[in-house]
């Protein structure tokens, strides 16, 4: 385990527990004249990140049941791009929604983001 840096308190992960990628993929790319939306625009890709299953819950909506799933996602704090909420992340064939973004010291070391996914599949259909 990596020691606390002491001015925060905050424990930093080692390079070798960043073993995924993940890409940043901004949905709002604007539209075109005719109103159509554009595709999505991939804002940074093959980023290292440390993921790991939140939690994972049924959501009741009407007429059917959700399952939602829930992860935490580190990366090193971004110098290239920016990330903020609106975004997705592509992670192998999920593309989850951004719950909530946070630098938990506030020394732009770390990015840690919480994302879900409603109704993934697992296997071949």
């Amino acid at each position: 385990m990596l020691p606390k840096k002491l001015s925060t308190g905050v424990r930093y992960l080692s390079a070798s527990a960043f073993n995924c990628y993940i890409t940043f993929v901004d949905p709002d790319a604007g539209q075109a004249s005719d109103g159509t939306p554009n595709a999505p625009v991939v804002v940074a890709s093959n980023i290292h990140a440390n993921v790991a299953q939140w939690r994972g819950k049924e959501v009741d909506k009407p007429q059917e049941r959700v399952g939602q799933s829930s992860y935490k996602m580190i990366i090193r704090y971004p110098k290239t791009y920016a990330v903020n909420a609106g975004m997705q992340i592509q992670f192998r064939s999920q593309l989850h929604e951004i719950e909530s973004i946070s630098d938990p010291d506030g020394q732009q070391v770390e990015l840690h983001l919480w994302t879900w996914v409603n109704n993934d599949a697992a296997g071949t259909s």
